[in-house]
């Protein structure tokens, strides 16, 4: 099978620093299209668990876009949590750049150069 331009995004994503953790495409309904853990690394959670955070993210990111209107659409968002850190990237087509990171490794930097992929 070729590899997708979602493939190539995540492949260019884990290139930017091994801090990353994890680089995926996830669509509005929350199915992962693209992408998945750095090899070599475990996930956190099951994946159970890795099915509904996709989920999460995806009502997360519909439910920011209600407000566009008022305050433009949303270039990315974040959250850091007590093991890791998370970004969601929106992109054409309502599809999202999902990744997570190591905690203790400033972001600032990586989220600009995913930032610079994804525009």
């Amino acid at each position: 099978m070729l590899p997708t331009a979602h493939d190539e995004l995540c492949k260019n994503v884990f290139a930017i620093d091994p801090a990353i953790r994890f680089a995926g495409v996830i669509n509005k309904m929350g199915k992962l299209l693209a992408g998945g853990m750095r090899d070599g690394l475990s996930p956190l959670e099951s994946v159970k668990d890795m099915n509904k955070l996709y989920i999460e993210m995806a009502l997360r990111a519909a439910m920011r876009q209600e407000f566009d209107k008022e305050f433009g659409p949303t270039i990315y968002s974040f959250s850091e949590r007590e093991k890791i850190k998370i970004a969601t990237f929106p992109m054409k087509q309502g599809n999202f750049l999902l990744i997570s990171m190591e905690r203790g490794k400033p972001h600032d930097k990586i989220i600009s150069r995913i930032l610079e992929l994804v525009r």
